[in-house]
């Protein structure tokens, strides 16, 4: 017998073909592999000519039948893979796309476009070492099996809903507010949510408040209302008041403590790695995902597009596999050596349920390092910080937990209440491997006693402002977008919700973050992410219709998921599919949409044709539609503004731009334009001038 086997990236056919060099098996292989997804939804008027007209009167759109066009960039692979299957010399293909939903949609939206009648056999894996590889090639799973199939259809069916809603709401947005106004079931109430923060900055009015603040010499402590629980004063009159009234003693009336014991943090899911990567390095989500993918691809981390947080208990039985690796670098070398010398230890862990447990897993693991050292393999510095992460949560579950004796002391000075807190560490724990991420340092309160008396030194009136809530991050927006049943009431509503994980996936979301960027509908401050006036204008004029809330996305996610676990038919998601696409839209249509007028920036005269050159979302192009003069805001990562834009339109060189090559080199360089061409001008070095 002979297969094709058809991974989703070159790399990782390269790596199955290594291991299958080194075994024997009873059939054998070709292969090919694509480049990421070959085909797409076909565009309307593909399907009716009619269609491609933006008009009210043919919304809803919905094909009787869905069917695929192949993508022009990536033409030629898939002619080749189509030749391939032409030439009737294979029995059975083999997938070998990444493990999960899209790995499934990239490979059957091809299957079904090439109208291929082969059966398929499934190569399954969450990591890309060769034990892995040899592993899934000798159990490939049939594309019957259950889990299999049920995955498959809710691919299937998440991408045309998709299609669907984007499709018909923005053609009808679009229409009614006189300019491209994009809608998507995750991208939209993801925007509602940044927009809702925005305008509660814009609309918030500082208010001034006091606060009293006395020193003792041991220790320093706040006025506090012990019945109204706060320590703010409302006027500077009031506070001199209370000021005027303090004896020059207090006394110690009462000291709490509390012992916290915190144990480490669940191991990585890829909307965890990314959270803490923005929170210590100011990593975009956008670009956590980029450096896993190339991790995973070095065969050093196992799969990152996952939403569980768990191992199952087959992997944990060879943790020491990973804690050996661990133990090569040196910066971890002497704690994982630790914990290997306890083997009973890693024993009692794996059996833990807060780290392992086969009944919380999704369709891949957590996110952990394989059993690859990283040895001369060469890693970007970005590269290094998120290995490192890795290897840290792993090496943290196996530490202690963290102690502290957290301590609130309440004096009585006069007739008035203050109140100082402080924190002990009693055991540092899993945090040691944290030092150089920690940002506050631990202030203990010095030893007291109840009734001790202590001298007032001073006091002093701090005059204070209330401040506006702060504008998402990226890891806040993930967080948000993870925990979107805080934005409903409805009860019901935040279990579905809760149960559907908030609104898109882990793979998704740093994606449509990125889009509502390059759409101009959000845009970054420093780290921080803000609602455009225009992405407020499309959530005002929206108001409650479906699809900016995030109910709408987690009832449709949950159906998928439903899919997935078999308990919900395709044929009925589909029923309900296109119900609820004529009843949004017809809501859609009913709306009176006010949007701000696109502002158009001219920044030149076309090299080319003459006309006006204008600043776009991506790019620089010419207002001439049959001109294809174009330069892009971004090249090799080196931003080009528009005054740069100006300048080369004008025939003169920019300012220097720092760029970064694909060897990870970064230098400085001038621009200017040679006809339509960019060229780059460097600056000689000193020695060169010498």
């Amino acid at each position: 017998m002979k297969a094709l086997l058809i991974a989703e990236k070159p790399s990782l056919m390269r790596d199955i073909q290594k291991v299958y060099n080194k075994i024997t098996l009873p059939y054998t292989i070709d292969f090919t592999s694509f480049v990421g997804h070959v085909v797409e939804l076909k565009e309307p008027h593909e399907y009716h000519a009619e269609w491609k007209k933006w008009s009210l009167d043919l919304l809803p759109m919905m094909p009787a039948k869905y069917e695929f066009r192949v993508k022009k960039s990536a033409y030629k692979v898939y002619k080749d893979i189509e030749a391939l299957l032409k030439t009737n010399q294979y029995d059975f293909i083999i997938n070998a796309c990444d493990a999960g939903m899209e790995g499934e949609n990239i490979f059957y939206s091809f299957y079904k476009k090439a109208r291929c009648a082969l059966p398929v056999k499934r190569f399954w894996t969450s990591q890309t070492t060769d034990a892995a590889i040899r592993h899934s090639l000798e159990h490939l799973i049939d594309e019957n099996d259950e889990m299999i199939r049920n995955l498959r259809n809710a691919a299937m069916y998440r991408m045309i809903f998709d299609w669907l809603v984007g499709l018909n709401l923005t053609r009808a947005a679009t229409v009614k507010g006189g300019r491209t106004i994009k809608v998507g079931r995750v991208m939209t109430p993801t925007l509602a949510i940044v927009v809702k923060r925005e305008l509660e900055i814009r609309d918030f009015v500082p208010t001034p408040y006091f606060q009293l603040e006395l020193d003792t010499g041991e220790l320093k402590a706040l006025w506090f209302d012990p019945i109204a629980k706060t320590n703010k004063i409302d006027s500077l009159e009031a506070a001199q008041v209370i000021q005027a009234k303090l004896a020059p003693t207090a006394f110690v009336k009462q000291i709490e403590t509390e012992r916290k014991t915190i144990f480490a943090p669940s191991l990585h899911s890829l909307l965890e790695l990314q959270k803490e990567a923005n929170k210590f390095y100011g990593f975009t989500s956008a670009e956590t995902l980029k450096i896993a993918q190339s991790l995973y691809e070095k065969k050093l981390i196992t799969y990152p597009r996952t939403e569980s947080k768990h191992l199952p208990t087959a992997f944990a039985k060879t943790i020491a596999h990973q804690l050996q690796v661990a133990a090569t670098l040196p910066q971890f070398e002497q704690v994982a050596k630790h914990i290997l010398s306890n083997e009973a230890h890693i024993q009692k862990t794996m059996y833990t349920k807060r780290y392992v447990d086969d009944k919380k897993l999704t369709d891949h693991h957590a996110i952990t390092i394989t059993d690859v050292a990283v040895g001369k393999k060469t890693l970007t510095p970005a590269e290094v910080k998120i290995y490192e992460l890795i290897v840290k949560r792993l090496l943290a579950i196996f530490l202690p937990p963290y102690v502290l004796d957290k301590t609130n002391v309440m004096l009585l000075c006069g007739e008035h209440h203050f109140k100082a807190s402080g924190n002990t560490v009693i055991d540092k724990g899993y945090t040691v491997l944290y030092e150089a991420q920690k940002r506050k340092e631990e202030r203990p309160l010095p030893l007291l006693k109840e009734g001790q008396q202590l001298n007032v030194h001073s006091s002093q009136i701090l005059s204070k402002m209330t401040e506006p809530p702060a504008r998402y991050t990226d890891s806040t927006l993930l967080d948000a977008m993870f925990h979107a049943g805080r934005f409903v009431e409805d009860k019901t509503l935040q279990a579905i919700l809760k149960d559907a994980e908030g609104i898109g996936t882990s793979a998704t979301r740093a994606e449509i973050m990125e889009k509502l960027l390059s759409i101009g509908m959000m845009m970054r401050e420093g780290k921080s992410l803000a609602a455009t006036d225009f992405g407020i204008d499309v959530i005002r004029s929206l108001g409650n219709h479906d699809v900016v809330s995030p109910v709408l996305t987690a009832v449709w996610s949950k159906k998928l998921k439903d899919i997935v676990d078999g308990s919900l038919s395709s044929r009925q998601f589909y029923t309900d599919m296109q119900q609820f696409i004529h009843d949004t839209t017809a809501k859609m249509k009913a709306l009176e949409m006010t949007v701000a007028e696109k502002e158009v920036v001219i920044v030149g005269k076309c090299v080319t044709c003459g006309d006006s050159v204008v600043e776009g979302f991506k790019g620089y192009n010419c207002t001439n539609k049959s001109c294809k003069f174009y330069i892009s805001k971004s090249l090799m990562k080196g931003k080009i503004t528009p005054t740069d834009m100006k300048k080369l339109l004008a025939g003169k060189e920019t300012r220097e731009i720092l760029f970064t090559w694909k060897s990870g080199k970064k230098g400085k360089a001038k621009l200017k334009l040679n006809g339509e061409k960019l060229e780059f001008l460097f600056t000689p070095s000193r020695q060169q001038k010498k």
